[in-house]
C-alpha cells in the first residue's frame, strides 16, 4: 500500500487530485491512502474518495496484526502553514485500537517543534496535547510525519518519530530566518515493513 502524508497538491482542486491519482496509478495498482496537509481540503478529499473512488480516507485500518492510524492535522494553525488536531476526535480513534497490537501513526505536521526557527512556528499548534495523548498508547512503534521537506528521526520512549523526505524539494533547515531550498538533498520516501513488528528503511532518489 502507498500512504501520501499530506500536501498532495499545491492548490486543493478536484482536477488536481484526479490528475495526481491517475498519475500514481500508472505506477501501482495497490491501495493508496492519504491524509491532508495544510495545502489540502479534507472535505473535498473525502468527497472524491466516495464519488470518484480515489485516495482512500480512513482513520484506522488493520494490517498484518498492526493498527495503522491516519490523523488529520489540516485545521489551520496560528501561523500560515501550521496545523492543529482535534484531540477529542483522536481520543475516539484511540478507542478503536487493540491493546496488544503494534501501532503506527501517520500525520502531516510534526507533533513537536523541529527544524529551522521559522519552521518551528508552523508545526502542530497543540502538539503538546497530542504527545500527552499518544503517551497513553501501548506498543506505538512509529509516528511518521511529513511537512518539513527533509529527513528527521529520533526515538522517544520506545516510539520512533520519523519524517518523510519530500517528493518535491527539501528545505534547508540550517537557514533559520527564511525559507531556502537545499537542491543537494535528494527526494525520497520511507518504506515500512509490517509483520509481527514494524520496521522501516528510507530510500532517496538522486536526479542525476
Amino acid at each position: 500500500m502507498l500512504v501520501l502524508s499530506g500536501d498532495l497538491v499545491m492548490k486543493a482542486d478536484k482536477s488536481h487530485y484526479i490528475e495526481l491519482y491517475q498519475y500514481i496509478r500508472t505506477f501501482t495498482h495497490n491501495p493508496i491512502y492519504a491524509i491532508p496537509g495544510n495545502h489540502d481540503d479534507i472535505v473535498l478529499m473525502q468527497e472524491l474518495a466516495t464519488q470518484e473512488n480515489l485516495f482512500k480516507i480512513h482513520d484506522v485500518i488493520q494490517i498484518c496484526g498492526n493498527d495503522v492510524i491516519f490523523l488529520d492535522s489540516s485545521e489551520k494553525g496560528e501561523y500560515l502553514g501550521g496545523g492543529k488536531i482535534d484531540i477529542a476526535y483522536f481520543e475516539t480513534i484511540k478507542s478503536k485500537l487493540r491493546e496488544n497490537s503494534n501501532k503506527i501513526i501517520f500525520i502531516h505536521h510534526p507533533p513537536f517543534k523541529i527544524g529551522a526557527d521559522w519552521f518551528q512556528k508552523i508545526c502542530l499548534d497543540n502538539g503538546d496535547l497530542l504527545m500527552k495523548s499518544i503517551s497513553e498508547i501501548n506498543h506505538l512503534k512509529y509516528l511518521a510525519y511529513g511537512h518539513c521537506h527533509n529527513y528527521f528521526i529520533e526515538e522517544r520512549e520506545n516510539t520512533i518519530f520519523l519524517s518523510c523526505p519530500s517528493s518535491w524539494v527539501q528545505f534547508d533547515h540550517t537557514c533559520h530566518d527564511e525559507i531556502k531550498y537545499d537542491q543537494k538533498i535528494a527526494i525520497g520516501f520511507n518504506v515500512f515493513h509490517l509483520s509481527d513488528d514494524i520496521s522501516h528503511h528510507t530510500i532517496t532518489i538522486s536526479d542525476h
